[in-house]
């Protein structure tokens, strides 16, 4: 799946680097035309991790990863409650939000 519009593959980024987040990672990489684009996790070390693990840009903070990763789309991998406020934030900077 390319997107049609620009005819190149749907960037993801991804919020929320614990336990869950392998699941979607996995199943980013399985997809054709999706691209894991970048991550980001309040602990510094988890984003890390994961970025480097993923090889892409991670960063500390969501309101950043949102300013500077070329991100379609955000996924939230968060604990459910802060759902709605990082939902919005992603809608406001632009980015398809997947929770």
């Amino acid at each position: 799946m390319i997107d049609p519009v620009t005819e190149r593959p749907i960037r993801i980024a991804l919020v929320g680097c614990g336990r869950i987040a392998k699941n979607h990672f996995d199943a980013i990489a399985k997809v054709d035309g999706l691209e894991l684009c970048a991550v980001a996790d309040v602990v510094p070390e988890r984003a890390r991790e994961a970025g480097e693990a993923n090889r892409v840009p991670w960063f500390k903070s969501y309101e950043e990863m949102l300013a500077k990763a070329p991100a379609d789309v955000v996924t939230i991998a968060t604990p459910s409650g802060l759902h709605p406020q990082q939902g919005i934030l992603g809608a406001k900077a632009g980015k398809h939000v997947i929770t």
